[in-house]
């Protein structure tokens, strides 16, 4: 960690009620009081990002805050591929390329492990199939109704998702493909709330040639389609700051 530790022992704090700690340090928290300040994080993290979009769409419309917003997570050297560095980086992975690399960004980004369930089955070599049994994002369309789920479904699950797990995976390497078989909204509460398809193709993907079935039956195609794509034979890391 980069603060300096308390000349002492830990802690070991679940929470943190009772007195004030002036010599306080994340590694005083124990595994459980750790595993709430990232789902903290998580909470803060998401809010930022909706905040600011709204305020976006207040000040100068729906359009300007849709481009705005795509390009905070998307350009180079955006939060997409902060992400993708600082995990990565942090977490020892920042060299692989295989189609589990986006996967292992996911499991530990803040923002999702803390609010969505992940599972992932192998289905073939190079290939895995992921689905969500439990979202906060399509529940709490679920909860708020109609206006609340489409702006869940076609703002998030297939936009900001549908887009960013395809820009972030082929920030580490353009020959994974990723497809939804199934979007939000479920059919059944027993059911999970999407599937994707992820796997090692021989070739660069290239969505804007081909979005992919699920995509092009649902109209879920959209002009940065052509943006997906590795353009250095480098990784997203050497853009990111």
């Amino acid at each position: 960690m980069r603060t300096k530790k308390p000349d002492r022992d830990p802690l070991e704090l679940d929470d943190y009620s009772g007195d004030f700690v002036p010599d306080l340090h994340i590694s005083d928290f124990s595994k459980e009081g750790l595993m709430k300040l990232v789902e903290i994080g998580g909470s803060i993290y998401g809010a930022v990002n909706r905040q600011w979009y709204q305020a976006a769409i207040k000040r100068f419309g729906q359009e300007v805050a849709d481009e705005m917003h795509h390009e905070v997570w998307f350009a180079d050297g955006g939060a997409g591929d902060h992400e993708n560095f600082v995990i990565s980086k942090m977490m020892g992975f920042e060299e692989e390329d295989a189609e589990t690399t986006p996967m292992k960004v996911w499991q530990c980004l803040p923002a999702m492990s803390t609010r969505m369930t992940l599972t992932f089955e192998p289905k073939d070599e190079g290939e895995w199939e992921m689905y969500t049994p439990q979202c906060d994002v399509p529940e709490q369309g679920e909860k708020g109704g109609p206006e609340v789920m489409d702006y869940m479904c076609n703002k998030i699950c297939g936009h900001l998702e549908l887009f960013g797990f395809r820009h972030g995976a082929a920030r580490w390497n353009e020959k994974i493909r990723i497809d939804p078989t199934k979007l939000p909204p479920r059919a059944s509460r027993d059911e999970p709330h999407c599937r994707w398809r992820i796997a090692m193709t021989d070739e660069r993907v290239d969505y804007d040639a081909d979005p992919g079935d699920y995509v092009r039956e649902h109209g879920l195609e959209r002009e940065t389609d052509k943006d997906i794509v590795n353009d250095e034979a480098g990784k997203y890391s050497r853009k990111a700051k």
